[in-house]
């Protein structure tokens, strides 16, 4: 992060077991997926060139999908101090002088405060578009429609349940006073992780639009760089 003290989202080991504990929840849902297309209709994979990470799924997933949603986070970040009345430059590159120069109407005690809670709705916020990311990220090829997870044979409902369970966590962390204590983190107000909904939207919209070029064009570059 850019200011004093707003460094990170909690401190190291505390960021990194939230994430864990949500994005370990969607990938149980992933394992459980049917398969996109009959294995025996694939050509045969050569050792040397086909790997799990490549160039390709790691431009997707760090360049595009991630791109989106860490600014999307952010979005919803800045739009709690600035609705709130702190300007942008008040509260971003301000670094040592944060709440002093520029002056804020707020005293440090508040100012901690509110980045508990700014940092409370980054978390959330990522934690939600992980929800449509892993319903664009469960075909490589086919429409959401044509491999929905409700009814036929890609039906998992596994992917329900751990919304459900990502999202109690998600609620555990913020809203429980116990957990606000020991990781600094505050009850979030629903209307600053709402532009989440769309950027999530957003999208998932793009990678249907994706995959629908890829299928009519499949010799195309788009086709070829496609994870």
């Amino acid at each position: 992060m850019v200011c004093s003290k707003i460094v990170c989202l909690f401190d190291s080991f505390n960021q990194m077991m939230t994430f864990f504990y949500s994005d370990a929840i969607m990938s149980y849902a992933m394992i459980t997926e049917k398969a996109e297309i009959d294995i025996m209709s694939r050509p045969p994979s050569i050792r040397k060139n086909d790997h799990l990470l490549n160039l390709r799924s790691a431009f997707h997933a760090y360049l595009c999908a991630a791109n989106v949603q860490t600014f999307g986070a952010f979005f919803c970040f800045c739009y709690y101090w600035i609705d709130n009345g702190v300007p942008f430059y008040s509260f971003m590159f301000t670094y040592e002088n944060f709440g002093v120069i520029p002056h804020t109407s707020y005293d440090m005690d508040q100012l901690n405060e509110m980045v508990n809670v700014s940092q409370s709705i980054y978390y959330s916020s990522i934690c939600i578009f992980q929800f449509f990311n892993f319903f664009a990220t469960r075909t490589r090829y086919k429409s959401i429609l044509q491999h929905n997870p409700i009814w036929g044979k890609s039906r998992n409902l596994y992917v329900f349940g751990t919304i459900i369970i990502s999202t109690g966590i998600q609620l555990i962390f913020t809203e429980i006073p116990w957990f606000n204590q020991v990781f600094g983190t505050a009850p979030i107000p629903a209307k600053y992780v709402m532009p989440t909904l769309g950027f999530g939207m957003l999208w998932l919209i793009i990678d249907e639009l994706r995959k629908l070029y890829i299928r009519k064009y499949p010799r195309s570059i788009a086709a070829k760089i496609a994870w």
